[in-house]
């Protein structure tokens, strides 16, 4: 992008405007960076394949994980797992965030066998948070093993003590990477590889390389195999460890690159980098900014990248004047994502979001400050409401001392559709961005733009393996008609089965609950609408509860009925199904039966008088009564 000819002015409020006389748009990157740290994106059509958080897209019954769907958009990679199999997961296990944990006997795997064209040929990039319980069992974390028509790409960490990278048929050792002699394997680690025909093997830990072989030949590729973390194929040599974060390119990225989603999994973790620690408002003393870090950097000429959003809603690109070992990275403070602050505000200024970012702007080194010029920021505001361009404030704490309200709102925000709003030349340095500058987002006008709540949580709970409890929370609302709540046997087709009032307007705290009382028999997918006032709606994310169908409860409803009732267990125990009298004679010929799906009859009780009646399944009966 080239902006050309712009001018800075201030109107009689004493606020900052961005003015574009002439823009001249030219791009060769039209998808927005939202992989991990802005690297890639994660529609599934860049060169991220992989990337499973535990924070994002696990279902699971209980803390039982039945599966894990891929952040990076490849659907053929989601994983999954069924009966003691399953791993589990440990909520806010490392610096607030999930883990999945194994215990050697148990596992997650690609229910497809793998290609080249939906994973890797002969490069990659991968990162892997993890650490292991001991550090002499024969651990794999995860292995793609192996490819089809490709290669062998395996991770062992630790195998008896040391590290293995494969990428290979296995296992000599002059085909892979081996470091052993390492302490501290049940302590999180980052570990980072990449590999190339050009440029060999790399394998770092915590930013700082461990070894490094100039040797990639191509090796003989093998179609039958799915991918899997905590065991391979047969199940066999499990992981006894956890894993909170796994991200796999089928490209070898650039060196910024890594040295920037290095520094996204050590904020986000809260582990410290042996090298290239460029982001340090991760720090306690400075404020904690751990979270939704992304960033732009560059190592020289061929190794930069100049355009990231990550898993935030703040993207900063162009930069107009990034040199080599300039990196410039952003994190959040992980306060509440709705404009509810009204004190510390400039004139002019109504509220402002409770969440602060924070900007590093340093050597990759940190060794010293540097200025990588100016910069362009988008917000994705898609989920906070009406918002009018017009009326946002881009606010800058200039002289660094923690408050907002004494410092000129940046105005001349551009509309680009689809909820997103961009400040474009934001100035570096003295009155813009800088090293350590705070920055966040205000509003004119809390009316028309209220940038109003995201949900705080969403959760859905099994009780007495029988019913299930959805509970939900928001920091506050604007304009909040009702929510909705649906459910799916397969995530695909919904149907709404309650529907809850919302607060209109609040600043509090509010709490939401409502009980289903007839789960599906197996996986029930539950998902929450909300709706506005004008009709607008959004959904949160899915949740999923699983019931163990091996008991062959039954399900019987409406109880007491005039005419039909649908019965529900599973497939075999509806196998035998007969309905007696009070006097426990057999009536079952009397009733008539409609059509059937796998799990469910529904049968016609209007020719039978008012009673009491006995269903009588293979392994259960209940009491039904006629009106």
């Amino acid at each position: 992008m080239i902006v050309v000819a712009r001018r800075f002015g201030r109107n009689w409020n004493n606020m900052r405007y961005i003015t574009p006389i002439i823009i001249l748009l030219i791009s060769n990157n039209l998808l927005g960076q939202t992989g991990p740290a802005g690297v890639g994106n994660n529609e599934g059509t860049s060169d991220l394949k992989l990337w499973l958080r535990a924070e994002n897209g696990i279902s699971a019954s209980g803390n039982l994980i039945d599966g894990w769907t891929n952040s990076a958009g490849v659907s053929a990679l989601d994983i999954s797992e069924t009966g003691s199999q399953r791993p589990t997961l440990v909520t806010n296990a490392v610096n607030g965030y999930n883990e999945v944990s194994f215990n050697g006997a148990n596992r997650l795997r690609t229910g497809l066998t793998l290609t080249s064209s939906n994973f890797i040929t002969d490069q990659a990039s991968s990162f892997t948070v993890c650490r292991a319980d001991n550090t002499t069992q024969r651990s794999c974390v995860y292995t793609t093993d192996p490819l089809v028509d490709a290669n062998r790409f395996t991770n062992h960490i630790p195998w008896a003590n040391t590290v293995y990278f494969d990428i290979g048929t296995c296992c000599a050792n002059d085909t892979r990477l081996q470091v052993g002699g390492l302490s501290n394997l049940n302590s999180y680690s980052i570990w980072t590889y990449d590999a190339s025909p050009t440029l060999g093997k790399q394998l770092y830990r915590n930013g700082t390389l461990l070894q490094s072989r100039p040797n990639t030949a191509t090796y003989a590729g093998h179609s039958t195999q799915r991918f899997n973390i905590g065991g391979n194929t047969s199940g066999s040599e499990g992981f006894v460890g956890d894993v909170a974060e796994i991200i796999i390119y089928n490209q070898r990225i650039n060196s910024a690159q890594r040295i920037i989603i290095d520094n996204y999994l050590g904020a986000k973790y809260g582990l410290s980098l042996t090298a290239n620690d460029t982001y340090d408002n991760d720090n306690s003393g400075e404020g904690n900014y751990d979270h939704d870090v992304a960033g732009i950097g560059r190592v020289d000429a061929s190794n930069m990248h100049d355009d990231a959003q990550g898993t935030g809603i703040v993207r900063i690109s162009n930069p107009s004047d990034l040199d080599d070992n300039e990196f410039f990275m952003w994190g959040h403070d992980n306060g509440i994502q709705q404009a509810i602050n009204t004190t510390d505000v400039p004139i002019g200024v109504k509220n402002r979001l409770d969440r602060v970012w924070r900007v590093s702007e340093r050597t990759a080194t940190n060794s010293a400050d540097v200025n990588v010029g100016t910069v362009d920021m988008r917000w994705d505001l898609n989920a906070l409401g009406t918002v009018n361009a017009s009326e946002l404030a881009l606010l800058i704490d200039d002289n660094n001392n923690g408050l907002f309200n004494d410092d000129t709102p940046i105005l001349g925000a551009i509309d680009l559709g689809n909820g997103i709003f961009e400040f474009q030349n934001i100035p570096d340095g003295s009155g813009g961005l800088q090293n350590n500058s705070r920055f966040t987002l205000g509003t004119l006008d809390s009316n028309q733009t209220p940038l109003p709540i995201e949900l705080l949580n969403f959760t859905a709970e099994p009780i007495n393996d029988r019913y299930v409890l959805l509970e939900w929370q928001t920091a506050s609302e604007s304009n909040n008609d009702y929510f909705t709540i649906e459910k799916s046997k397969d995530a695909i087709n919904w149907q709404e089965f309650d529907q809850i009032q919302g607060a209109g307007n609040s600043t509090t705290t509010l709490q939401y609950q409502t009980t289903d009382q007839r789960p599906f028999f197996g996986v029930t997918y539950y998902r929450l609408k909300q709706t506005d006032f004008n009709g607008k709606f959004e959904y949160a994310g899915i949740r999923s509860v699983h019931f163990n169908t091996s008991q062959s409860a039954l399900d019987i409803y409406p109880n007491p009925s005039q005419n039909l009732i649908t019965i529900q267990s599973t497939a075999q125990e509806l196998s035998s199904l007969k309905i007696y009298s009070a006097l426990g004679q057999d009536i079952t010929e009397q009733c008539g039966q409609l059509p059937k799906s796998e799990g469910v009859i529904v049968i016609d009780l209007s020719h039978l008088p008012a009673g009491i009646y006995t269903v009588k399944t293979l392994n259960n009966a209940e009491k039904v009564f006629k009106e």
